[in-house]
């Protein structure tokens, strides 16, 4: 019901979205006919002081030759200058108007930027709670509504997860030792996102569905099967491994106590001891092991510890 409700959200967005645009239109139409009518108005000046300034010419001459014309013209003249007043002012008038019709389309701009965002926040939405009905569908699915079933798959996964815990400690000093060699690494604290997806879980996050199971311990990043994963920092592949939780995932360790897992590859990139620089493929989108969908689950671990991940991505 909450899906139905976001999308239905959604589809009176983009029809918002469709009507801001042809405001926007309209705006931008009548922008175009006041600087046409400026452009008119700017010509006919022209011509008015051009005209003012022939007749002044043509005065002076029938002044000097007695003309019986010469009020006539002198009351012409008069005329003209008052047309030309006139004319001016009709200027400024649509000058006034064209600037208010440009802050307005402006305003209108703004507006239209900001209901694109909130349609891109309601499809987001919509995506995290597709995503929580995968996970209590998969939960399902593997234990088959059985409640030993059940059991043996928790004492599984959570097991999975304290051996990564207590292997990543034993492994960071020694790896460590053999960064330090290296050339200078960079800054193992400032890390790179390692894909451009939606995020549909954050680092324990309250709606995570399986939060009374166990805290989420790190980031879920939606993404397309096959889209490249890349090393969030330099560092050394600690193991890649495919396990009942995690399935396919890779674990790199780094300077400094850092450590960065992926999870639920569809395929590796790089092999067991080999070393990753910063932005180096090392495997690919999947929905391996004890997962919803087609994500990226990402964890930054500091002494094995897991720690929040938003804390170290920068742009």
């Amino acid at each position: 019901n909450q899906i139905t409700i976001a999308q239905l959200d959604v589809d009176a967005i983009q029809i918002e979205i469709e009507q801001q645009q042809l405001e926007v239109q309209i705006l931008t139409e009548k922008i175009r006919q006041e600087s046409e009518h400026l452009t008119q108005q700017r010509e006919m000046l022209k011509e008015m002081i051009f005209t003012l300034h022939r007749r002044s010419r043509i005065g002076i001459l029938e002044i000097l030759f007695g003309s019986n014309d010469f009020s006539e013209l002198f009351t012409e003249i008069e005329q003209l200058e008052s047309v030309n007043a006139d004319l001016n002012r009709a200027l400024e008038a649509t000058k006034k108007s064209k600037e208010n019709i440009e802050n307005n389309k402006a305003k209108q701009e703004e507006h239209l930027d900001g209901l694109i965002d909130l349609e891109v926040e309601l499809e987001q939405r919509v995506v995290g709670m597709e995503y929580q009905i995968g996970a209590k569908n998969k939960l399902v699915q593997e234990t088959q509504e059985s409640e030993a079933q059940y059991r043996v798959l928790m004492s599984e996964l959570r097991q999975e997860r304290q051996n990564v815990t207590s292997q990543i400690v034993e492994l960071q000093s020694e790896i460590e030792d053999r960064l330090a060699e290296a050339d200078d690494l960079g800054d193992p604290s400032l890390m790179s996102w390692p894909l451009d997806g939606i995020m549909t879980a954050y680092y324990h996050d309250p709606t995570y569905p399986f939060r009374n199971l166990w805290e989420h311990s790190g980031i879920d990043l939606a993404a397309p099967t096959g889209t490249p994963i890349t090393a969030a920092s330099p560092g050394i592949v600690a193991w890649t491994r495919t396990g009942r939780s995690y399935g396919n995932y890779v674990m790199i360790i780094h300077q400094g106590g850092f450590a960065t897992l992926y999870a639920h590859l569809s395929r590796f990139g790089v092999n067991t001891d080999e070393f990753v620089a910063r932005g180096q493929v090392i495997g690919y989108v999947g929905s391996t092991g004890f997962s919803t969908g087609p994500h990226l689950h990402f964890e930054v671990r500091l002494n094995g510890i897991p720690v929040d991940p938003t804390l170290y991505l920068v742009n």
